[in-house]
């Protein structure tokens, strides 16, 4: 039986589930509360190789064994002598199958794909994943020191996952595949949020990496959520990969994201890793315990104020590039020129803090092409320019909002209140920001508001320019990775101009 409600039963029957007190199913991911980076691989194939920007993040694995395990983890499933599941679906225009031995990953898998294609697409593609959880490598009699391994062969977009539980994974092998196919399409896929107004008007794209504010912004009361992590943008607008969210939980209140809040505590919805009270089954959004990554997954249909799976929003006015600086010398917000866009986007800039990894213990400078590198198996350089194209079109204007740290940065001052950022993303939404008088920083060249209706001018102040200036160079040192595909004029023009 492949009904929601039924894997729901069978999760907490099979002791991997219990249910909350609103309802919503609590999860733990063993050791994998987030993904499993250093696990994770392409297979090298002749027939991808040359389309593919192998990396750190996009690892080769011989495309032997890459074969040897999907048709491993195939077999096991087919013949298991214990419970499968199978969720069909659409990620975006594609056909989607997932089989698993975990029910409450079919749950999952129900609030994130779609039920019905954002558009069509004249192809006959379909996304396949195979997906062992609780299984280890041996026991599928295959041979490896890490016994956790996720295999992505673009060719056949088959996708093995075996030995994690973080349910984030299958999402993101879907989301990769995406991200390699849809380009031949001439299409756009973002690692980013949109939201519009009712009538899918004035949209506004956010990209941003994880703690950035992503999802927190774009779930925003006064306007419409495209999507909040997968958003696709077509010659006739913007529509969403996917049919549900995946937030950050931690420290999430009612009084801060109200429709969150109330979209994690429904039926149907999934906790990762939170803490509660075993008794009451009341959930703590400030227990870190097990993570600083809790994850809730919950369909768009739980949320009041969405845009209609079957329509398209307008192509974007605004584009923001959200950022966590952690250094103190990034501005509140910031407006950019088409060069400066490409340079920002290509460096996809945030900042981790103590907490956020395993050894970070001083803020550090984090860099991840297209603010989703992991995601984006093409070459950047294929990304930046779609996204040039699509915007000269629309005439989108882009920003960097910054909601990390403000001057003195991480353990010397605030970070910015979630009040703050808010309001400068709905002035950058209304035009009225756009409107303002701007100052040229000295050090990154973009222009800085001096002012934003309803906020204090203290909030948009600067300064630091010996510590912006080591930030710059950190800049320039990363861009270096992609010069050779980069325009001399968006090198010499797009970044920081003095270091």
């Amino acid at each position: 039986m492949n009904t929601k409600a039924h894997w729901i039963e069978e999760s907490v029957r099979l002791g991997k589930a219990r249910l909350s007190q609103g309802g919503a199913l609590i999860v733990d991911t063993g050791k994998h509360t987030g993904r499993a980076v250093n696990s994770r691989f392409i297979s090298d194939r002749p027939e991808t190789f040359a389309k593919i920007a192998w990396s750190k993040t996009n690892q080769k694995i011989e495309a032997s064994f890459a074969d040897q395990f999907l048709r491993a983890i195939e077999d096991k499933i087919h013949s298991s002598t214990f419970p499968t599941y199978t969720y069909k679906g659409f990620v975006g225009p594609f056909p989607i199958e997932v089989r698993s031995s975990s029910a409450w990953h079919m749950v999952f898998c129900e609030n994130m794909f779609r039920k019905t294609p954002s558009f069509e697409l004249k192809t006959d593609k379909t996304i396949r994943v195979y997906h062992l959880p609780y299984h280890q490598l041996n026991d599928l009699g295959l041979n490896r020191e890490d016994q956790t391994l996720l295999v992505l062969d673009p060719h056949d977009l088959r996708v093995g996952i075996v030995g994690t539980a973080y349910a984030g994974e299958i999402k993101k092998s879907a989301f990769t595949l995406c991200n390699y196919l849809l380009p031949d399409f001439d299409l756009l896929s973002m690692h980013a949020s949109a939201n519009c107004l009712a009538d899918g008007s004035e949209s506004c794209v956010l990209f941003g990496l994880s703690g950035t504010g992503k999802t927190t912004l774009s779930a925003s009361p006064d306007r419409f959520l495209i999507g909040d992590d997968e958003i696709v943008w077509s010659k006739s607008g913007l529509s969403n990969l996917e049919g549900g969210c995946y937030a950050k939980l931690i420290d999430l209140t009612e009084q801060s994201e109200p429709e969150i809040f109330r979209a994690v505590h429904q039926f149907g919805s999934i906790l990762e890793n939170v803490g509660y009270n075993e008794d009451s089954r009341e959930i703590d959004f400030f227990d870190r315990s097990r993570t600083e990554n809790t994850r809730g997954s919950y369909s768009l249909q739980s949320l009041e104020k969405i845009v209609s799976s079957k329509s398209e929003a307008a192509a974007p006015k605004n584009i923001v590039f959200l950022m966590a600086d952690a250094f103190g010398v990034m501005p509140a917000a910031a407006k950019l020129n088409p060069l400066q866009a490409q340079y920002y986007f290509i460096s996809g800039y945030t900042a981790k803090v103590a907490g956020t990894e395993l050894g970070v213990k001083e803020p550090q400078a984090a860099f991840s092409t297209c603010f989703g590198a992991p995601f984006m198996p093409r070459p950047s350089s294929l990304y930046a320019s779609l996204l040039a194209d699509f915007a000269d079109r629309s005439g989108a204007q882009f920003w960097l909002l910054n909601t990390g740290w403000m001057s003195g940065g991480y353990g010397k001052n605030q970070r910015y209140p979630l009040g703050v950022s808010r309001r400068l993303l709905a002035e950058m939404q209304s035009g009225r920001l756009a409107q303002q008088k701007t100052k040229t920083h000295p050090v990154f060249n973009f222009e800085i508001p001096l002012s934003c209706p309803e906020l204090d001018a203290k909030f948009l102040e600067f300064d630091d320019f010996e510590a912006a200036k080591n930030l710059a160079k950190k800049f320039q040192s990363n861009i270096e990775n992609f010069a050779p595909a980069m325009s001399q004029e968006c090198l010499q023009r797009g970044g920081p101009i003095s270091a």
